[in-house]
């Protein structure tokens, strides 16, 4: 059996091995080229857990994602320095810590002619400097106005990341925010991000087919949850790209819900929102299932209204179309079913919103929520390498007769999809996820 890679854990490769540097190289020129100007960039200062010691988390990939892009470094207390000026580009990290190692694995760090030259072989960065000389280096070689990155809305709103507490010390050198300019680029899959993405959606499908197959085994939403997990860990040491969403019955009408916990009804329907990650890529996936085998007839008219309006939005999703415009065709279409299906045939309804609960899609790419976190980005048009969730869903308590039986119940149906947009249209990454009635009941049935 082939050893494993000693660096994969700090040098993420994406799968490209010692082609990676060259693509994470081809990132920076472009930014130096892009800006113009001398740029520093930081990575995060404490990873996960950290500075609070009772959180005790756990994540493979910790690097934010801007930092983990350019460089492929999943390290704390890294900083970057790009001259387009002189064509040179600087890391900066902490010296080799050979106790910390001890503690936490392989690290890269500077101190010695060997540290910089694993470095150079394993990243490509030629230059390699002590962290702790970061701002002498700053103020030695470069006037103002220097460029950074900072998350901040059209109107001023500001996130207090580690970002914005660098840009505060670098107030001498009035920085300008490349996030504007770059961060529609960063949000853009290439070739091999798309491969990732796809390998990332196949291991998150295979973990749920195995899951229904395994579905009347199990009594509680932990059972599945557990087994969900242990299939999706399975498949990938890269982890789960979120804490999965486990949810039946009312519990579905929870966004968010995350306990996981209350014992099965084989009555209701069972909400399923997860993923695997694999490299820097995240699939995102839910689907809802009856835990009787079967869908009852009201959560079949339910569940066929939210197929439906996926339908209606892979259709649209394309260049130049806003998640804006994808919002309003899902909803629109979601309310006009429900008027026709439910309440003009004497059914009664009861949501906790008004005509959207949540946005029907999301960017998804480094992050399972990826682009500027204030979601300015619904109002942007689309381009080829975008990639969007498809997610419409229904929320509620539902009461009707049907065929002279009454239904009354809470239900929650989310069922969603990635979309690659491509030049003409949508790719989506996820089809091979069984998601139609006659597909979920059938594996139900075994």
């Amino acid at each position: 059996m082939k050893p494993a890679n000693p660096y994969a854990q700090i040098f993420i490769d994406d799968g490209l091995g010692s082609k990676a540097k060259a693509r994470y190289k081809a990132r920076r020129d472009h930014l130096a080229t892009l800006i113009g100007h001398p740029i520093v960039l930081t990575g995060i200062e404490n990873g996960p857990g950290h500075p609070h010691h009772w959180a005790m988390l756990s994540s493979f990939i910790f690097q934010e994602p801007l930092m983990l892009y350019l460089t492929g470094i999943n390290q704390t207390g890294i900083a970057l320095v790009l001259d387009p000026h002189t064509n040179e580009e600087f890391l900066f990290i902490d010296k080799k810590d050979p106790k910390k190692e001890f503690w936490e694995g392989l690290r890269f760090g500077v101190g010695s002619e060997e540290n910089a030259l694993e470095i150079e072989t394993q990243t490509g960065f030629k230059n390699s400097l002590p962290r702790r000389q970061l701002s002498t280096f700053l103020k030695r070689y470069f006037q103002n106005p220097l460029f950074t990155f900072w998350n901040e809305s059209s109107d001023g709103e500001t996130l207090k990341d580690h970002h914005w507490d660098f840009k505060k010390k670098l107030r001498p050198f009035h920085p300008y925010n490349i996030a504007p300019i770059y961060q529609p680029d960063r949000i853009l899959l290439d070739n091999q991000d798309e491969n990732n993405l796809t390998v990332a959606n196949q291991k998150t499908t295979e973990s749920f087919l195995n899951s229904l197959q395994n579905m009347h085994t199990f009594k509680t939403e932990s059972d599945v949850a557990a087994h969900l997990h242990y299939q999706l860990l399975k498949h990938s040491h890269f982890g789960l790209s979120f804490p999965s969403i486990v949810a039946s019955g009312k519990n579905a009408t929870v966004l968010h819900y995350t306990r996981n916990t209350d014992p099965l009804d084989k009555t209701q329907l069972l909400l399923l929102d997860f993923g695997a990650r694999w490299q820097q890529m995240h699939a995102d996936i839910s689907r809802t299932i009856p835990l009787s085998g079967t869908f009852n007839p009201l959560q079949k008219i339910l569940y066929q209204i939210v197929l439906d309006a996926q339908d209606v939005v892979e259709k649209l999703a394309k260049p130049g179309i806003t998640i804006k415009s994808l919002n309003e065709a899902c909803w629109t279409f979601i309310n006009q079913e429900l008027k026709k299906l439910i309440t003009q045939k004497g059914g009664k309804i009861s949501l906790a919103y008004k005509k959207a609960p949540h946005n029907v899609s999301h960017l998804l790419g480094t992050q399972v929520h990826d682009g500027d976190p204030f979601r300015e980005y619904r109002d942007t048009p689309l381009v080829a390498g975008n990639c969007i969730t498809n997610e419409p869903g229904i929320y509620g308590h539902f009461a009707i007769t049907l065929n002279k039986k009454s239904y009354n119940e809470y239900i929650g149906i989310r069922i969603e999809d990635n979309l690659l947009i491509t030049k003409n249209g949508c790719k989506n990454l996820s089809k091979d996820c069984p998601k139609t009635i006659s597909e979920i009941e059938s594996l139900l049935k075994g």
